[in-house]
């Protein structure tokens, strides 16, 4: 998720705020040993912050609004939301299975790459924009006279 707001915003526009938060949201899970952080983020936790940072983008200053995918809904191809953010540049944290669940950060789509997003039941998206940046309808189209 930090790597998510270094790719989106600039250094100077990311409050400290943010990175508390996803530090604290974030790394939830405890291994077997009992240790905090040893066993990742859980999906409640990505869900949580994704709500926390729409609520924090519209009260405060930093542009920023999400979306929490999961299930069916989180594919790669044509009508797919993950692909629509990509082209609009936004930024997509996205939970792939290598040998067990890793969150990963998308920022662009290469039809040489080959995505395992594991079963439908697991997977799971955030989609994150900076709404100053992200192109809209009315930035991308060009009109001749």
């Amino acid at each position: 998720m930090l790597n998510a707001f270094s790719f989106l915003f600039e250094r100077e526009e990311i409050s400290p705020e943010i990175v508390r938060n996803i530090m604290l949201y974030c790394l939830d899970c405890y291994g077997a040993e009992g240790t905090p952080g040893k066993s990742g983020t859980s999906r409640a936790a990505m869900m949580f912050l994704c709500n926390w940072l729409n609520g924090f983008g519209g009260i405060h200053h930093l542009p920023v609004s999400g979306r929490y995918l999961s299930g069916r809904s989180v594919f790669l191809g044509q009508n797919s939301y993950l692909n629509d953010t990509l082209m609009r540049g936004g930024a997509v944290v996205v939970r792939l299975y290598y040998d067990e669940p890793h969150y990963v950060l998308l920022t662009g789509i290469s039809p040489e790459e080959i995505y395992a997003l594991g079963p439908c039941d697991g997977r799971e998206a955030v989609l994150l924009f900076n709404e100053q940046t992200r192109v809209t309808p009315e930035k991308a189209i060009e009109y001749f006279i």
